[in-house]
């Protein structure tokens, strides 16, 4: 009978860990928090405001869990406690420590990734419980609740007719500004017109006019004024000839690869926030990769050593990196995402675990940035011809630019675009033209917000943390305040427009990006012992309180228009609008004369048959 009980975070993780441990440790699963805040004393915020402590109670729904823990560590001698390397893992780990009375028995490990060696290492290498961490943990849950309670309460007093319940929160606000901010610019972006020459010539060739100084535009050397271009072109084709006046010859070197955190990882994955998540906690729990919700770049000592050995052994040591980026220590908290073995490729992977297509996806993307940031990056020779055109009275310049790979790095790995056969063209040759060719362009505005560059935004602007960067966005999109607006770009609704508006008139100290990024610093202060987290929220309620105060007072009530279909009733005669359902928020078509109408459909994009059980009773679907 085994006398060592480990506690785990995820119940996914327990039987892979149980088999690398044996019978000689009880492997179990808290299932996350076991404990969650009150909603009791002031404005149910469930804050000892007297000594800035979270007032906690057992999550009901984990009564059973709790009670087959402490019967667990009853019968054991020593329990480790094996919750995840971050500050809800310590948070988590702390409420174990206390509820199931284990303080003198206890060992706190860490570990990076599940394999066997992280395991036993960890156990070997046991810690005490990181106190500035757990306070780090409480000051943000108990920011995060005064801000979205009090915040909430308030802002849906003020907004009516809002197609589901106004809400607020600290980085939620951040990242819903980030796209009405975004939606701005579009709309106030003015283009810049311009043109572009090109020289089509015989074999499929295309020179591109460029200005070799006093350029029209500073963006770019190709862009002609449209007020030049007609005229330039009519100068062209006074004669269909272009002579090869100069030829540079130079080397570049694509840029080294850096393995992923999870901001760039949900930035270049092509699914939703979530779906990334999920795959890569699930990859994580199997074994298969590092802990993912980590914003270090570093790679281990050991796992860098390993690789090199692979890259050595299969491609050669010339193309190991010369330096690579962020080396850490083996006992560093915090990794870069990366395959736990560099030997375990992408096929190999995929064929022993039985992965699905997604997590294929998302293991093959971690595995070759991981294998690439230690690899020499490629290099090219760039082959750029100057051609020259002066059959007029001035002279035009066109340009055509080939590259090659004289060494091919990491695309060892990842592989290029097959290259074309470079032409040996000599000073002097002569082009005969078969058409100059003049388009008319302008500039686009900035792209819209999609999951991953939202994400990334919020990291690169030090707002939020990684395990809370897929949720934040689905919360946006949750309340209805951003839409799709085709592919997978963010826009936000009249409704998300609304809700920001009356947050930044009652509170512009607050919901702002450099006040959110300056709590994460104060945050990340508590946890390195470097600041008071009680005197943190003190100070924050002292502003927090006289804000709220004023914008009770001050703030007006905004009426959100009702959306039209631009269609009569066929009831009724009146106009039809949109609607939403109450559970699921699902879209659908109403009269905007209801209740006394009780006409309704579906979308036409979307599925039939869903049920409206909140008046059911009273409607048939199409009366």
């Amino acid at each position: 009978m085994s006398n060592k009980l480990m506690i785990v975070e995820s119940p996914n993780k327990v039987k892979t860990i149980q088999r690398y441990l044996g019978d000689d440790f009880t492997v179990l699963s808290s299932v996350g928090h076991i404990l969650k805040m009150k909603t009791v004393g002031e404005n149910q915020l469930g804050i000892d405001f007297d000594n800035w402590e979270p007032l906690m109670a057992i999550d009901s729904s984990k009564t059973k869990i709790i009670k087959d823990l402490k019967e667990a560590a009853k019968k054991s001698d020593l329990v480790y406690v094996a919750t995840d390397p971050d500050r809800e893992g310590e948070a988590i780990a702390q409420n174990l420590v206390d509820v199931l009375k284990i303080e003198n028995k206890y060992k706190r490990i860490k570990y990076n990734e599940i394999t066997k060696e992280a395991i036993e290492v960890a156990i070997e290498n046991p810690i005490l419980i990181d106190t500035n961490l757990v306070n780090a943990q409480k000051t943000r849950r108990m920011l995060d609740r005064i801000i979205g309670f009090k915040l909430s309460q308030l802002i849906k007093t003020k907004i009516k007719n809002a197609p589901t319940i106004p809400s607020a929160g600290r980085v939620q606000s951040i990242a819903l500004k980030l796209v009405c901010d975004r939606e701005r610019e579009i709309n106030a972006f003015v283009p810049i017109k311009y043109s572009k020459i090109e020289a089509m010539i015989k074999g499929d060739i295309v020179a591109v006019f460029y200005y070799p100084e006093d350029k029209d535009f500073a963006n770019d050397n190709t862009w002609i004024s449209p007020e030049k271009s007609e005229e330039i072109l009519k100068n062209l084709n006074i004669k269909k000839l272009l002579r090869v006046q100069d030829l540079k010859i130079s080397k570049r070197k694509e840029s080294q690869v850096t393995p992923f955190k999870q901001s760039v990882l949900y930035k270049e994955a092509k699914y939703a926030s979530q779906v990334v998540q999920s795959s890569a906690q699930k990859l994580f729990e199997n074994g298969l990769i590092s802990y993912p919700r980590t914003d270090s770049t570093r790679l281990s000592a050991s796992f860098v050593s390993k690789a090199k050995k692979y890259i050595e052994d299969k491609f050669g040591a010339d193309y190991i990196a010369d330096e690579i980026k962020g080396v850490a220590g083996d006992q560093d908290a915090h990794e870069a995402i990366r395959p736990t073995d560099i030997y375990l490729t992408p096929q190999k992977a995929t064929a022993e675990y039985s992965l699905d297509e997604t997590d294929s996806y998302i293991y093959e993307l971690i595995y070759n940035k991981t294998i690439c940031s230690i690899m020499k990056p490629p290099v090219r020779e760039i082959y750029h011809y100057d051609l020259i055109h002066d059959y007029s009275q001035n002279n035009y310049f066109f340009k055509i630019s080939y590259s090659k790979i004289i060494f091919d790095g990491y695309y060892k790995v990842i592989g290029t675009e097959a290259e074309n056969n470079i032409p040996s063209y000599k000073i002097g040759d002569v082009f005969d033209v078969n058409e100059f060719s003049l388009s008319n362009k302008e500039t686009q505005p900035p792209a819209r917000y999609n999951d991953g560059s939202l994400i990334k935004m919020l990291d690169d602007i030090k707002v939020g943390r990684p395990s809370t960067f897929a949720t934040t966005v689905a919360v946006i999109k949750k309340r209805l305040f951003v839409q799709s607006a085709g592919g997978n770009s963010l826009q936000p609704t009249a409704f998300g427009i609304a809700v920001l508006e009356k947050l930044i008139e009652g509170f512009p100290k607050t919901i702002n990006e450099e006040y959110t990024a300056s709590v994460e610093e104060e945050l990340d202060k508590i946890s390195e012992g470097n600041e008071n987290y009680k005197e943190v929220l003190a100070r924050f309620w002292h502003a927090f309180t006289n804000s709220f105060e004023s914008a009770t007072n001050t703030m007006e009530i905004s009426i959100i228009p009702q959306e039209f279909v631009n269609e009569k009733c066929p009831t009724c005669g009146n106009e039809l609008i949109y609607r939403y359902t109450k559970k699921t928020r699902q879209k659908f078509i109403g009269c905007s004369n209801f209740p006394a109408c009780h006409y309704l459909r579906n979308i036409e994009d979307q599925k039939s048959g869903f049920k409206m059980k909140w008046f059911k009773k009273k409607l048939t679907k199409g009366k």
